[in-house]
């Protein structure tokens, strides 16, 4: 079937910082002529671009626009033949709904080109001086989404990324010592990763069960021995 004229790039806007973005990923911003962007974007940095920018972000707690309509929205720009750029935080694969979009939009005939970008777990274990595999160490990691409570995963590893762990962080780490983790397990909570207001604290899952700190989001929870690698951890109170 002959594909349509309209295109979308699907582009990762990485972890927060507007200098993350890739090269490629600004490129298509140059020559897009809408912009469909989410909440974690920097807005002041698409000012520079001449496009049309239509906001489809979501945050928690907060109505945003389903993601059915955001995939219609999209095929209906496209169709019409213009250059459309869906851009999202992080990595379009990595819990950013990416592959949703372009299995419609490509079930539609409409010719989908990603464009990635550096997710938000790089970022985070790269801002805290955490290496997510380590000769000796740590062999395996795994990126796992830290809710809804009910599909939490503890996989067999030797690191593992929550994302998203914010209102689950307590239940998450009870599920891992009783699973078999290591009380004195290393772990991070990270929030705001490569953003002036980030922050990183470091804990161990004994220290941390039954606390009831509030957290900032959104939360990056890095758990593993390589965690005990971070640079200058905070001490804890």
């Amino acid at each position: 079937m002959r594909k349509n004229k309209g295109k979308v790039f699907l582009v990762g806007f990485g972890p927060g910082a507007p200098d993350l973005i890739t090269r490629r990923g600004e490129e298509a911003l140059s020559r897009a002529e809408v912009i469909f962007y989410d909440h974690w974007v920097d807005r002041r940095y698409l000012r520079k671009f001449q496009a049309e920018k239509i906001y489809v972000g979501k945050q928690k707690g907060k109505h945003g626009r389903p993601q059915d309509e955001i995939n219609e929205l999209l095929y209906q720009a496209a169709r019409d033949g213009k250059c459309i750029v869906r851009l999202k935080g992080g990595d379009p694969f990595i819990f950013g709904r990416g592959g949703e979009e372009q299995e419609y939009l490509e079930a539609r005939s409409i010719r989908v080109v990603v464009i990635p970008g550096v997710t938000a777990a790089l970022a985070a274990a790269a801002c805290a001086g955490i290496p997510l595999t380590h000769r000796g160490v740590s062999s395996s990691v795994a990126f796992c989404a830290g809710h809804p409570t009910d599909k939490i995963q503890t996989p067999c590893v030797d690191t593992i990324v929550y994302y998203m762990a914010g209102s689950n962080a307590m239940e998450i780490m009870d599920r891992l010592i009783r699973n078999g983790w290591d009380k004195e397990t290393p772990v991070a909570f990270i929030s705001n990763a490569t953003l002036p207001m980030e922050k990183i604290r470091i804990s161990t899952l004994e220290k941390e069960i039954g606390k009831q700190k509030r957290v900032q989001t959104p939360l990056i929870m890095i758990v593993g021995k390589t965690v005990g690698m971070a640079k200058e951890p905070e001490k804890e109170e």
